[in-house]
């Protein structure tokens, strides 16, 4: 006699708690990356996407960080998750972490430009990406996975809601556009003591990254420069 039983797995969330919030410049949501990518792997949880988006990041994160959530992912629409269980990984990394990411670094170099790869000591570096290559992809290996950062690169951000409110942290909605928004968020994170990391979900980025210097990456470069100085000069 044989019995069929089904083995669940045993999860400390519900997927009901997750939130993942993208914005996208163009008019359907559905043409993008990440949503390509949540429908391959047949994702059923909550997502937000805002289409035609001309909100600076800041602000249109912040509306949504709302404690009724567990766990919100910021994602650039041009990412394309390729892990089945990034979900899980998160929530693995939220046992060490209170912000999770895919890459970033610590010993902060204050010089432009304020990348985060320019800006921290390369032996610090942790975590990887993979970029697109025509049909194919090639990782970029930043260091070793699942270290405490600095900064994280904004092209996933995975937050507690609930620790930055404790914490009373937003995103610094004096940055309007779409570039800075990262660093300085994760350096507001760490002067107040919620502690970021890396994460091993894999990405394919399908942008090559920042390929010239707007003067919206100026005037959001020099606010985030300022901050910075101010800190460093209280030190």
């Amino acid at each position: 006699m044989s019995n069929m039983i089904r083995f669940k797995p045993r999860r400390d969330f519900s997927y009901d708690k997750v939130l993942v919030v993208s914005a996208t410049q163009k008019e359907d949501y559905t043409d993008t990356l990440l949503y390509k990518s949540l429908d391959d792997l047949k994702y059923d949880g909550y997502v937000r996407f805002y289409n035609n988006n001309k909100k600076g990041l800041c602000e249109l994160y912040n509306e949504n960080i709302d404690d009724k959530w567990d766990c919100v992912i910021f994602a650039h629409d041009d990412v394309y998750i390729d892990s089945s269980s990034f979900v899980e990984k998160v929530f693995d990394g939220f046992k060490k972490f209170d912000v999770c990411g895919l890459a970033g670094g610590s010993r902060l170099k204050i010089k432009k430009p304020l990348l985060w790869h320019l800006m921290s000591d390369k032996t610090s570096w942790s975590g990887v990406v993979s970029h697109k290559h025509g049909d194919n992809y090639m990782p970029t290996i930043f260091g070793e996975i699942g270290k405490r950062v600095i900064l994280l690169d904004g092209l996933f951000l995975a937050i507690q809601p609930k620790k930055l409110i404790e914490k009373n942290i937003t995103f610094d909605e004096n940055i309007k556009g779409f570039h800075h928004y990262d660093l300085k968020f994760s350096v507001d994170c760490f002067q107040a003591g919620i502690i970021l990391g890396t994460v091993p979900v894999h990405v394919v980025h399908g942008s090559p990254g920042l390929t010239k210097f707007t003067d919206e990456f100026r005037e959001s470069e020099q606010y985030f420069y300022e901050s910075l100085k101010t800190i460093y000069d209280k030190r």
